[in-house]
């Protein structure tokens, strides 16, 4: 398994912005890339660890961002603005079938991503996994579905900051199919039940069947 920084094959990452770390297994094409977009305070250490019980055909591109507040929530100019950089850093990526996988604020970024990709590009995620994190406008009418792929939403059963229900809004957000995940506890379940959660993320993909050889 190799661990490198990426850039798209037409374009360029810049570093000081958005940066890219790829995992992959050198002898073995990948058929599905999962793009992954921690919260802030999320270290790539999590999706590396992730990375070690994936199926060896998964291949991992973890978004770096820049410098920025420790908490996890930006107002909504900064996290447009942000989402916009990861949206250009990862576009060139679409080249093979992908997921996405967002955890806390990763999961707004990731969400806003996959619409422009579904909108702006031919490139859709074939499923959006969003993590401890409350849909938008879960309170209120979201207006029609801006998705069309299948949503996954993973929670714990006693976070406070994303209880089930707001978390099961999600399905709000797309046309497609929704799952809905909740685990025991009350956070911290990317690390407690990291197999658990490789194990949504292999039956998602695979449900999906084989992609079709280049």
């Amino acid at each position: 398994m190799t661990h490198a920084h990426g850039r798209p094959p037409d374009g360029e990452t810049t570093p000081d912005e958005v940066g890219l770390i790829q995992i992959r297994q050198p002898a073995l094409q990948s058929s599905y890339r999962m793009i992954c977009f921690p919260s802030s305070r999320n270290s790539p250490l999590c999706y590396l660890a992730m990375a070690e019980l994936l199926l060896p055909t998964v291949e991992l591109l973890v978004v770096q961002y820049p410098a920025m507040p420790a908490e996890e929530d930006l107002d909504p100019a900064a996290r447009a603005l942000l989402a916009g950089k990861v949206f250009e850093a990862v576009r060139g990526w679409a080249d093979r079938p992908f997921a996405l996988f967002g955890h806390r604020l990763g999961a707004e970024l990731a969400y806003s991503v996959a619409c422009r990709l579904e909108r702006e590009t031919y490139a859709a995620p074939l499923t959006l996994f969003v993590s401890g994190r409350t849909a938008p406008g879960h309170r209120g009418s979201l207006g029609p579905p801006a998705l069309t792929c299948r949503v996954v939403a993973l929670t714990a059963q006693y976070d406070r900051y994303a209880a089930p229900a707001g978390v099961r809004a999600w399905r709000r957000c797309t046309s497609g199919g929704f799952d809905l995940e909740v685990f025991p506890g009350a956070q911290g379940y990317l690390r407690s039940y990291r197999r658990e959660v490789v194990n949504v993320v292999h039956d998602q993909l695979i449900s999906l069947g084989e992609p079709d050889p280049e």
